[in-house]
């Protein structure tokens, strides 16, 4: 069987995830490099590890695990920090989304790659054959991310400023799903989206 790579993109509040747990729910493997980062920093994992060796143990909670809010106050706030722990993570995720891959290879029509981080998306361990964006208005955005995450305004706008820009997605996409609507109307255009790649495939 043939197997086409997909990576999915899109900016926070614009719904990757929703869409990545959409196609699951058809029956296809989503790999989800945000969950793959979470797994490599389990006490013990070999993430926490390099992260606590360079960072210090400020980062662990009485428990010995990675206080996440901590490090995303860090990593929001300080471009060190950031550079710092994208260097440990990155090539691990890589790693591992690699592995995935490779053992799914030739099971199924599709294997999705959900990717947060854009600079990763041309990483040659994730195989794409082809760029998903998941986009929406900023308005629309920045409601989605306060209703889900409760956060702030300025709080939201600070990611937002951290991420890459619209157009620099854009000009990475092969194709792109608008996702101002419903989820029904999200799905709808997901389902059209695919059947046109298998028609392309054919």
């Amino acid at each position: 069987m043939k197997t086409t790579v997909i990576g999915i993109i899109g900016g926070i509040g614009c719904g990757k995830s929703v869409l990545a747990d959409y196609f699951v729910s058809l029956g296809y493997p989503v790999i989800d490099t945000d969950q793959v980062a979470k797994n490599l920093v389990k006490p013990q994992q070999p993430g926490l590890v390099a992260l606590i060796t360079q960072l210090g143990r400020d980062y662990l909670t009485d428990k010995g695990e990675l206080n996440r809010v901590k490090l995303a106050e860090m990593f929001f706030s300080h471009p060190q920090i950031k550079q710092q722990v994208e260097a440990i993570l990155h090539p691990l995720i890589r790693q591992n989304v690699s592995e995935q891959i490779n053992r799914l290879r030739g099971t199924t029509e599709f294997i999705f790659i959900a990717i947060p981080v854009l600079a990763q998306v041309r990483q040659p361990e994730y195989q794409l054959d082809r760029v998903l964006l998941v986009d929406c208005d900023q308005e629309k955005q920045q409601q989605r991310v306060q209703m889900r995450d409760q956060r702030s305004h300025e709080q939201i706008e600070a990611i937002i400023a951290q991420q890459a820009s619209r157009a620099q997605r854009l000009a990475l996409a092969d194709d792109v799903i608008e996702n101002n609507g419903d989820l029904n109307q999200l799905h709808q255009q997901a389902e059209a989206w695919l059947a046109q790649v298998k028609q392309s495939a054919v």
